[in-house]
């Protein structure tokens, strides 16, 4: 495959994925956020479990055998399952370009992460790329009511999972590479956590998820199957710094989605907002690769 062919495929996931926030937006009319989430992710573990058993039977069972793969593939799904929760319930109030460019937010705290509890050494572009992000938080969220503030800062808290989730993949691939194995157990995770919550805190119905059918099977198999599987295939032979640019693309194509398909128009201070996040990101992935590289 060509870096051509694997940046084009990187930037269909990086599509899907941002237009699954309209989907995730519009699906909550008859049913609640944790209904919409076990329903998403259970259509997400059939869709990855084909190849689970195509690509890795093997694996499988060797993933079953061994204490350590079980343990990091739990705590990297109850990350998952509190990033993914948290976005899911914020977008009762908060508008999809606040969700999709605070969400990437998981990008610099990562950074962060990996200097404080790991002891790594961080480039300095990431105290400035935090600045920008910071600054870029405050301008999407300072014209808002209380209550709409309140549901962002649920997106802070989700970026901090998924930057978590983030980093215990990386522990895992590191250790035993098989990514279709881990995407279906982190998948289960959050459809039984989702389950549990969504029984006891609301009312699901057949009836009603029958509703919500369309954006459950986009969110569930393209955005999590399709998604997933399309960036594990490009990202082995893509280039690494066009790859961060085109996988930070989500945010954007949620953005442009949302503006078009339910008319949420961003005024300035979110448009100076969003430019901030997205350089802040992209930055504090590029600035590092092609220094290592000189």
């Amino acid at each position: 495959m060509s870096h051509i062919s694997a940046n084009f495929l990187m930037l269909v996931a990086s599509l899907i994925w941002g237009t699954a926030f309209v989907a995730q937006t519009t699906g909550m009319g008859f049913i609640g956020p944790f209904t919409f989430s076990f329903a998403r992710f259970f259509c997400a573990t059939l869709t990855v479990l084909p190849l689970v058993l195509l690509f890795e039977r093997k694996n499988f069972t060797i993933f079953i055998k061994n204490k350590n793969y079980i343990y990091l593939s739990l705590f990297a799904g109850l990350a998952l399952f509190g990033g993914m929760g948290l976005q899911q319930y914020a977008l009762l109030k908060s508008q999809i370009a606040n969700a999709s460019f605070l969400s990437t937010l998981y990008v610099p705290i990562v950074s962060l992460i990996s200097r404080f509890f790991f002891r790594s050494r961080i480039h300095w572009i990431v105290w400035t790329a935090v600045i920008l992000c910071l600054y870029g938080s405050y301008l999407l969220s300072s014209n808002q009511t209380i209550e709409i503030q309140q549901s962002d800062s649920l997106l802070f808290i989700a970026a901090f999972c998924f930057a978590i989730h983030i980093i215990l993949i990386d522990v895992f691939m590191k250790q035993f590479y098989s990514p279709f194995t881990f995407g279906f157990i982190q998948y289960a995770i959050v459809f039984f956590c989702s389950l549990i919550l969504a029984f006891s805190f609301e009312n699901p119905t057949f009836v009603n998820i029958r509703i919500e059918w369309f954006e459950i099977v986009y969110t569930g198999i393209l955005s999590a199957g399709v998604g997933y599987t399309l960036q594990i295939i490009a990202q082995s032979k893509a280039s690494p710094a066009p790859a961060a640019i085109i996988l930070s693309m989500e945010s954007v194509f949620g953005t442009i989605a949302g503006w078009i398909l339910l008319n949420q128009i961003l005024d300035t201070n979110k448009i100076l907002g969003c430019i901030a996040i997205f350089v802040g990101v992209v930055i504090v992935q590029l600035i590092p690769i092609y220094t290592k590289k000189k």
